[in-house]
């Protein structure tokens, strides 16, 4: 999970997740679905107020899969948050709004 927050656009990222219209995100071989991707009879659904991230070779030596809560993905945002604006602090406008609209997104 840690690799897909490096090699993603980041603000980018963020305006996906909480665009109600959109349900994921992906940057080549890593990419992150929401439940919302497959409908509940589908083979792939993952339940109810999830995410899957997917990684592929040559992302990772094999075909990987991590189904997480939407509180715990949240989790992974503010932590990946933090980290980007260590870097580019001028985001931080930016940043603070994809936040909040995320976190009404996922009800959180």
């Amino acid at each position: 999970m840690e690799s897909y927050f490096w090699v993603i656009d980041f603000p980018r990222a963020l305006e996906y997740f909480w665009d109600i219209e959109r349900r994921g995100y992906g940057t080549g071989p890593l990419e992150v679905q929401f439940s919302s991707y497959h409908e509940p009879e589908e083979e792939y659904y993952i339940g109810d107020k999830k995410v899957c991230f997917i990684g592929e070779p040559p992302a990772s030596d094999e075909n990987v899969m991590a189904i997480i809560e939407y509180d715990e993905f949240y989790n992974y945002i503010i932590i990946f948050s933090a980290k980007h604006l260590d870097e580019h602090p001028e985001d931080k406008n930016k940043i603070n709004t994809s936040l909040e609209k995320i976190k009404n997104r996922l009800g959180i």
